[in-house]
């Protein structure tokens, strides 16, 4: 995220501190889906069940640019989400 702008370290662990609450550990198997609600953050699922909420709306923002934004560093992954194909 830091990569996509200008982020300060008390922002940075913040937010760090957000997604650790809401993002549980995963085991093999397990599926996490991120429902970005733009203008207003993110709800998380942990196999289907809700697993957090962050109301930050630029946090959303970025953490979904890694992957979806156009400044991504893989760009092919970004090509195949957008088009609903596998990677």
């Amino acid at each position: 995220m830091r990569r996509l702008a200008p982020l300060g370290d008390a922002q940075a662990a913040q937010w760090q501190k957000a997604l650790e609450e809401a993002l549980p550990d995963v085991q093999k198997g397990d599926r996490i889906t991120g429902v970005y609600r733009p203008g207003q953050g993110v709800l998380f699922l942990a196999n289907g069940r809700r697993s957090g909420e962050i109301r930050d709306a630029q946090l959303a923002r970025l953490f979904f640019s890694i992957w979806l934004g156009p400044q991504t560093s893989e760009p092919r992954l970004r090509e195949a989400l957008l088009a609903g194909t596998p990677p």
